[in-house]
């Protein structure tokens, strides 16, 4: 008798094959679960939530040429608002604390509640005063000899009946008491407020856009790097600040948004544009007062606290000193 022969359907036994596979891997997942311990799982290493920070530490590259003869003083000049700004009569000032630490001498040229960006695309103090005070225009003061503006935002604020705080015009007369001939650095420094006025961020057309974030600190300080090329210019950005709900709340800032875009954009394009401008970057949004910590180290949902402003400075100084 003839045996029959035996026929295999070949997907039915791949089919076999993969459903083994999968009863001995659930098996096996199943075994490591049931006798993995808390200890081992505590024992794990965390990754932590800090994000790596977008810090970019540039040296000045100048021919020795143009450089001013050194007078063996470093001077440095303070650029910004609320994070320079307060408490600026204490030696918890982040200014202060810079001078305290590096024996520098330190030119506090803050002014509270002023902006990176200006209002406006042209200056006009009876429309927005405070634009003399933003940072462009506050450049121009010193690099074009544009003392006029401020003086006449002064007068504007008097007569409107809004006149300026005593230590925003004490802030303009120092400036124009520095020699910038002597000056080895210069550090700006504006906090969220930006972002919080919904003011843009960058303009694609125009790099010097001074209505624009990233815009008005490339117009600045190309300005510097053409009239005065032998200082170095150190950028910090924004700490972390919260947003504000409507019902007075605080919310991440990576949740609302002003009209714009959320914080950690504004200080992303910063970022870039500080690198393309050849400029030392020092990322305070990630890499000192971050979201994870910020409560510790805010007052509100802004202003640093003066552990907060001890952190400003010794990040200052580490990129200061990273090439010494």
């Amino acid at each position: 008798m003839e045996k029959k022969k035996i026929k295999f359907n070949m997907h039915i036994v791949l089919l076999i094959v993969f459903l083994i596979t999968v009863v001995i891997l659930i098996f096996k997942f199943s075994r490591f679960f049931t006798h993995i311990t808390q200890e081992e799982i505590d024992a794990i290493p965390s990754q932590g939530s800090e994000t790596e920070s977008m810090d970019s530490i540039f040296p000045l590259l100048n021919k020795p040429e143009i450089m001013p003869e050194d007078d063996g003083v470093t001077t440095i000049v303070c650029f910004g608002n609320s994070p320079f700004s307060d408490e600026r009569a204490s030696n918890t000032n982040v200014c202060s604390l810079i001078g305290e630490t590096t024996g520098a001498t330190i030119y506090n040229i803050s002014v509270p509640d002023s902006y990176m960006t200006s209002s406006h695309y042209t200056f006009d103090s009876d429309i927005d005063p405070m634009d003399a005070f933003s940072f462009y225009w506050l450049t121009t003061t010193y690099t074009m000899d544009n003392f006029a503006i401020t003086q006449r935002a002064f007068d504007s604020m008097e007569k409107k009946g809004t006149p300026a705080p005593e230590e925003t015009r004490k802030a303009i007369q120092q400036l124009q008491s520095i020699d910038f001939n002597k000056v080895d650095v210069i550090t700006l420094m504006y906090d969220a407020d930006d972002y919080f006025a919904g003011r843009e961020m960058y303009d694609d057309a125009n790099a010097t856009n001074v209505q624009t974030f990233t815009g008005a600190m490339a117009g600045g300080i190309e300005l510097i790097q053409q009239y005065y090329p032998h200082i170095r210019i150190i950028v910090m950005s924004p700490t972390y600040a919260f947003a504000v709900e409507k019902d007075g709340s605080y919310v991440s800032s990576d949740y609302l948004t002003y009209g714009q875009s959320y914080l950690s954009t504004y200080v992303i394009k910063q970022a870039q544009a500080a690198y393309d401008l050849g400029v030392s970057f020092v990322d305070n949004l990630y890499g000192s007062v971050h979201e994870d910590i910020a409560k510790e180290y805010l007052t509100d949902n802004r202003h640093l606290n003066e552990e907060g402003r001890k952190i400003i400075a010794r990040r200052f100084v580490e990129a200061l000193n990273y090439y010494n």
